[in-house]
């Protein structure tokens, strides 16, 4: 009690701006109504959470599915577990959320002060203020959740970096696996960490071995996944089978993307289904695992030649609509359907020009002082990679809001060095202007 009491009366600006996003987020929560919802993935996931508990089955949209990873499935069933399946089921879930968005504050405070001061890393905080977390956090979809354990990943990741403590290793394994199971674009993070570390200089032979190990605990959990996987579709699914859908509705966005209309699916796509697929795609078959895993492997094979199509006819509009109109999606965008407190998108917007301006600069000012290098590579490799797989397939301002944090991170490292060096130049001009006296 004592060191929590010495912690608060030390970092007493963050305290405050804590009480303040914890009053925001019950605020938003009883204006809402325990039983909000979007009637859209949210819905689905409580009742996979509920059919799970019920008869053990992992599905999606009312079938048995693999279109998803089944991590938050496994929690809504625990609190099913507790809680029943009715209303308190629902308060419950909110509750919890909104205790994952103040741990989310409170670690991306902790790893903005690896790079700077109490205070700069309390400005950074203020971004999770905006309108559309708060929103956010009161809709039962990855996006909490995931935020949660992608900060915990980078403060651990960072601190492995810097300290190379066994403890951050061991945590950077238990939450990349809890992670992976929330949502599988987190996969590559151990590839840019090792590649950070190599930079670093990190023991070789130590990192082959940390390496293994890693490999080996996360294979030991996966494992049951992938077996089932195979026992309930016959096919190899380290994963999930739902990128299909996703890189279909990519090929909707941008400038002059191909129209239905122009397209011969007959002979392109319809013609070349397997015997498997067109039997279980027939209307007239009910709709089942296979019908909607089949589905979604027709929705690649459109994809693929939609992509195909649009590169042979107009590459300048394909170029732009994935190296330009997508990014931009994921770097200036904001989730948020329906307003809260009457404030309109247009303030979120406004936030989010500003970081992104701030995030520029701090970048800058990070290559040109040649300082934090290491721990900034690691984020922008891990903030690009994620970008560039959502331009490939679908951009989409929920899959951004989870990622601005990473920004906040670099805001706090650049304004550190912006600070320092005023520091360092503000002697010398007092001593010019002393001179000039």
């Amino acid at each position: 009690m004592k060191k929590i009491l010495e912690s608060i009366k030390c970092n007493w600006l963050f305290t405050i701006l804590l009480i303040i996003f914890i009053i925001l987020n019950i605020m938003t929560f009883i204006n809402l109504g325990y039983d909000y919802s979007i009637n859209s993935d949210d819905l689905s996931y409580i009742n996979s959470g509920i059919t799970f508990y019920e008869t053990g089955k992992i599905t999606m949209h009312g079938v048995v599915s693999a279109q998803i990873m089944p991590g938050l499935t496994f929690i809504i069933a625990f609190f099913c577990l507790i809680f029943g399946t009715g209303s308190v089921l629902l308060i419950t879930l909110k509750i919890f959320y909104i205790l994952m968005s103040i741990l989310t504050m409170i670690v991306l405070y902790k790893t903005a002060r690896i790079f700077a001061n109490k205070y700069i890393s309390t400005f950074v905080c203020l971004f999770l203020l905006v309108p559309d977390y708060l929103w956010m956090n009161n809709l039962i979809l990855t996006e909490t959740p995931f935020m949660l354990l992608l900060l915990l990943l980078i403060y651990h990741s960072l601190k492995f970096i810097k300290e190379h403590k066994n403890k951050d290793y061991v945590l950077i394994i238990i939450y990349y696996i809890i992670c992976l199971f929330i949502r599988p674009t987190i996969a590559l993070l151990p590839i840019i960490l090792i590649l950070c570390l190599l930079i670093k200089k990190y023991n070789l032979k130590d990192l082959i071995k940390k390496t293994i190990i890693a490999a080996i605990a996360v294979l030991v959990f996966l494992t049951p996944w992938i077996i089932r996987n195979y026992q309930v579709f016959d096919k190899f699914i380290p994963l999930t089978y739902g990128m299909g859908n996703p890189l279909l509705l990519g090929t909707y966005q941008g400038e002059n993307y191909p129209k239905d209309e122009d397209l011969d699916y007959k002979i392109n796509v319809d013609d070349k289904m397997s015997s498997d697929m067109k039997k279980y795609l027939d209307s007239k078959y009910p709709r089942d695992k296979f019908k909607v895993y089949y589905s979604l492997e027709y929705d690649k094979m459109k994809a693929e030649y939609r992509m195909h199509y649009w590169w042979q006819e107009d590459k300048i509009s394909m170029l732009k609509t994935y190296l330009i109109d997508k990014p931009k999606i994921m770097l200036f965008s904001s989730f948020y359907w329906e307003e809260l407190f009457n404030i309109d998108i247009k303030v979120n917007l406004l936030f989010r020009a500003i970081d992104l301006v701030l995030f520029f600069i701090s970048s800058i000012s990070i290559i040109l002082r040649r300082k934090y290098l290491v721990p900034f590579l690691f984020l922008i490799l891990l903030y690009g990679y994620h970008i560039a797989l959502y331009s490939y397939s679908f951009a989409y301002e929920r899959y951004a809001i989870t990622l601005f944090p990473i920004r906040f991170i670099i805001i706090a490292m650049g304004i550190s060095l912006v600070c320092d060096a005023i520091k360092k130049i503000k002697p010398k001009i007092n001593d010019v202007a002393s001179q000039h006296k």
